[in-house]
């Protein structure tokens, strides 16, 4: 009898780690936005000895900005790029766990005194029912999985504009994390 590996090509997993990326980058997004001023917020983002990357960008483009350095933007600008403005109350995207727990379909996160009281309700779904697996199984090659994550809306901004995965900067990241999971998985069992 042969073993056989039970995660695959580990597809559930890539997932699951891209998806809880994104719940991590939104609250650390919301906290850093309620902890720093504009200008603090804005050079932890754009330090001045860097260039602009694609990503920043195509947000600059979508909120009307025409600059391509930050020494270009005004001080009204560099506020409207460097703040999503979450309203904690819309975030739809919740993390996900490979498992069914039932403790875990509503909890209270933010709890530790290093959060400042920055506490919210959260729950947990299966992985298998993130939009990435959805996106996944839509995605016609590597450039159209990135594509489809940096457009997934996660949540509204106080003023009601939707905040998208590729605002909060992670599209490559979650691409990095699914890219072997576009692959087909294959097998043959013993009798062939």
């Amino acid at each position: 009898m042969e073993d056989f590996n039970m995660h695959l090509t580990g597809d559930i997993h890539a997932i699951a780690s891209a998806h809880n990326l994104v719940a991590a980058a939104i609250d650390t997004r919301v906290f850093h936005e309620a902890t720093q001023s504009d200008e603090a917020l804005f050079n932890r983002l754009c330090p001045p000895s860097k260039p602009l990357p694609a990503i920043m960008i195509r947000r600059l483009r979508r909120l009307g900005i025409s600059a391509n350095e930050p020494k270009e933007m005004t001080d009204e600008e560099k506020r409207r790029f460097a703040r999503l403005d979450i309203d904690p109350t819309t975030i739809s995207w919740n993390r996900v766990i490979d498992m069914n727990d039932r403790f875990l379909r509503r909890a209270t996160i933010g709890q530790s005194p290093t959060e400042k009281g920055m506490t919210r309700e959260t729950k947990w779904d299966i992985s298998v029912a993130s939009e990435l697996m959805a996106i996944l199984a839509l995605a016609t090659s590597l450039a159209d999985l990135k594509d489809r994550i940096g457009k997934v809306v996660v949540a509204l901004s106080k003023e009601s504009v939707p905040v998208t995965i590729d605002d909060l900067g992670v599209t490559g990241a979650c691409t990095a994390l699914m890219k072997d999971s576009i692959k087909p998985t294959m097998m043959q069992t013993l009798e062939g």
